[in-house]
């Protein structure tokens, strides 16, 4: 079995308390872990070619960029709208069971 370091990512044998690499102490790691669940690795080229690809967009219309932000914001509304609706005929329907049952 291995622990991995949490600064260097180094697969250590589980018999190790410290690091070889960096000298991180297996308790200070599994601490560190646990405080944060994941990692969010990315590199400045993978920036770069989002920014890249993304670039064109910039150049679209005031017009389009109007109506691109306008479907984003009708989207999200419809959203709410509907979860509340979903939310709300499933209460009734489980309201209506109960007292059919006599439950309540």
């Amino acid at each position: 079995m291995t622990w991995q370091c949490v600064k260097c990512d180094t697969p250590i044998e589980i018999r190790f308390d410290a690091c070889g690499n960096c000298g991180t102490h297996r308790g200070t790691a599994t601490t560190v872990r646990q405080a944060t669940p994941f990692k969010v690795r990315f590199s400045l080229r993978t920036l770069l070619l989002a920014m890249t690809l993304l670039a064109p967009t910039f150049l679209l219309s005031a017009k389009i960029w109007e109506q691109i932000l306008l479907a984003l914001a009708v989207g999200s509304i419809a959203t709410a709208v509907g979860v509340f609706v979903t939310r709300s005929l499933i209460d009734a329907i489980y309201r209506g069971i109960d007292r059919w049952t006599g439950r309540r």
